[in-house]
């Protein structure tokens, strides 16, 4: 299981939007990684990953680049 604390506040659907802008001109952006778990809560939704009241690290790590790909686009 990974060991959640709730980060600082984070806009992310501002940054939806902003990466969206980008990349309808042609500009992607991303990352080093998708599995960051220190994400939760910024990037990822912890609720998506939930099993039993706790984030499951299998389920975190079998999902989570759908989410990542969610904010930041590819094509």
């Amino acid at each position: 299981m990974v060991k959640f604390q709730f980060p600082m506040a984070f806009d992310l659907q501002a940054l939806k939007t902003q990466t969206a802008e980008l990349a309808a001109k042609g500009v992607f952006v991303g990352t080093s990684s998708w599995k960051y778990e220190g994400w939760l809560g910024q990037i990822y939704t912890p609720g998506r990953y939930e099993y039993r009241g706790h984030v499951a690290k299998t389920r975190f790590e079998r999902d989570c680049l759908s989410e990542y790909a969610e904010v930041f686009k590819t094509n």
